[in-house]
């Protein structure tokens, strides 16, 4: 008797996780939109995992007590566009502890920066983030700290600064490639629908 409720709960289970599957379909990307964009540094978003690229000194446009302490205390790569560009879908390739913490974020029509990710404890070597909704935008970087405590090292400091508010180059951070997509219509050939 046991075994044939089991048995019934575990059909339903498997039943249950094929409807959710089949809610949400796969993601078809794009093309690699970052190959487009301009940077300070192109190693990062040149299709090309063996040549690193690494974050900078994040150069505030307003001298303003927030912005400089934003850049005391963070680094950036960012990846701009002359036309408005659709991500939806954000992967970042980096050795395991380079990029542990760190903001996903788009600059807005008014010019400010909206995070649309806080990551924290990564250290897989590809993260991939996957947004509900696309963003349009002309300006996307990652805004990396330039220290911050670390659970996997024993609780470190993973860098320190000096007294003065350059960073040191252990406070810039290696980026082997930054990713950007967005979503493609599903093909209907593949939807099972032949248009005739």
């Amino acid at each position: 008797m046991r075994f044939i409720l089991l048995m019934m709960t575990l059909c339903v289970v498997v039943g249950l996780s094929g409807c959710v599957l089949a809610s949400n379909p796969s993601f078809t990307r794009s093309k690699n939109i970052a190959l487009d964009a301009t940077s300070e540094d192109t190693k990062y978003h040149d299709d090309n995992m063996y040549s690193v690229g690494e974050t900078g000194p994040i150069l505030e446009d307003e001298k303003d007590e927030a912005s400089q302490q934003e850049s005391d205390d963070y680094t950036e790569a960012v990846l701009k566009w002359r036309q408005p560009q659709t991500i939806q879908q954000v992967v970042v390739k980096a050795e395991p502890g380079q990029l542990e913490f760190f903001f996903v974020q788009y600059m807005d029509d008014e010019g400010a920066w909206i995070t649309v990710k806080h990551v924290r404890d990564n250290m897989k070597p590809v993260y991939t983030f996957t947004l509900r909704d696309p963003i349009v935008t002309t300006k996307f970087r990652l805004k990396v700290p330039r220290r911050w405590d670390s659970r996997r090292v024993g609780g470190q400091k993973r860098s320190t600064r000096g007294e003065t508010g350059a960073p040191s180059m252990q406070e810039y951070k290696k980026i082997q490639e930054i990713e950007l997509y967005y979503a493609l219509p599903p093909d209907p050939m593949e939807a099972g629908t032949t248009g005739q």
